[in-house]
C-alpha cells in the first residue's frame, strides 16, 4: 500500500445551506437579462450574483483556517474541523458557526445546517466519511428551520471536553440545535445587532412565497428572536458576564420585538 494512503481522523463536520437559494437563481439571471436578444458584456452580470459572491467569500474568511478545512459548491458550505491536538475546538466551532450564521443574515441570508463527529477520510481536495453524509442529512431532513442542528456524537463531544454550551444550545422537538442569536453575547451594539435581525425577518416575513411552508420557516425564527429577546430583556442580559444592560437600553430593546398575528 502507499505511504501516501488516506487515513481516517476524527474530525468534527458541518454542513451549511443558504435557505430559498433555489429562488435566487432565478433572481440572479434576471437581473442579468441573459434573455437579452443582443447579449453584451452588460448583460452578463447580475449585481445580485455578485452581491452574493461577496458575501459568502466574507463568510468564508470567518472560518480559522489554523484547523479547518473548508469546501464551497453551489450555495453550501462544508467545514471539517480536525480536533486531534486541541478538542476544545469543538466548543469553538459552536462560536464559528455562529458567526456565520450573524454575518449571513446581517446580509439578508438565512443558513441552516447540521453537525456531526465522527471518523472521516479528509484531505485539502476530498472529504468523504459518515460524518458528512450524518451532517448533510441533519441540514436537509431535519433542521427545517433556520437553525443547525447538531447530533447526539458531536453532543457527546461537547459534554465529553466539559464544555460551557449551556446558553448557546437550545433544543426543541428532541433536537438540539445552536441557539441563533447567542451571539448577542459578543455584540459591541446590542441594539444594532437585534435592530438588524429584526429587520431582515421582517423582510422575509413580508414576501409572499408560493410555498407556504417557507413562510412558516421565517415564523418559527421570528418566534426564535422574540423568545430570546424577552428572555434577554427580563433576565436583564442572562447571559453576560461582567455586565449589566443599563435602562436605556433595555427600553430600546423591548422596541424591537417581532408583532405576529
Amino acid at each position: 500500500m502507499s505511504v501516501s494512503a488516506i487515513k481516517y481522523q476524527k474530525r468534527i463536520v458541518c454542513f451549511l445551506d443558504v435557505l430559498g437559494f433555489a429562488s435566487l437563481l432565478n433572481e440572479f439571471e434576471e437581473d442579468a437579462d441573459l434573455d437579452s436578444e443582443t447579449l453584451s458584456p452588460e448583460n452578463l452580470i447580475s449585481e445580485k450574483a455578485n452581491e452574493f459572491i461577496v458575501a459568502f467569500k466574507s463568510v468564508v474568511d470567518l472560518i480559522p483556517k489554523n484547523y479547518c478545512r473548508y469546501y464551497l459548491f453551489s450555495d453550501n458550505i462544508c467545514i471539517s474541523a480536525d480536533i486531534e491536538e486541541d478538542r476544545n475546538i469543538a466548543n469553538e466551532i459552536l462560536f464559528v458557526v455562529s458567526n456565520l450564521f450573524q454575518r449571513m443574515a446581517s446580509l439578508g441570508y438565512f443558513l441552516r445546517g447540521g453537525i456531526d463527529y465522527g471518523w472521516m477520510l479528509d484531505e485539502e481536495d476530498i472529504a468523504v466519511g459518515k460524518p458528512l453524509a450524518n451532517a448533510y442529512y441533519l441540514e436537509s431532513r431535519v433542521a427545517m428551520y433556520p437553525r443547525v442542528v447538531i447530533s447526539d456524537s458531536f453532543c457527546d463531544l461537547l459534554k465529553d471536553i466539559e464544555a460551557d454550551f449551556d446558553f448557546q444550545l437550545k433544543t426543541e422537538d428532541k433536537l438540539t440545535f445552536i441557539d441563533p442569536f447567542y451571539n448577542a453575547v459578543k455584540a459591541a451594539d446590542r441594539v444594532e445587532f437585534f435592530e438588524t435581525y429584526r429587520i431582515k425577518i421582517l423582510e422575509k416575513l413580508g414576501i409572499k412565497y408560493e410555498e407556504p411552508k417557507i413562510g412558516l420557516k421565517y415564523k418559527w425564527l421570528a418566534q426564535t428572536y422574540n423568545c430570546f429577546l424577552e428572555e434577554f430583556i427580563e433576565n436583564n442580559g442572562i447571559l453576560l458576564e461582567d455586565e449589566e444592560v443599563g435602562e436605556e437600553e433595555l427600553d430600546r430593546l423591548k422596541t424591537l420585538l417581532i408583532e405576529l398575528p
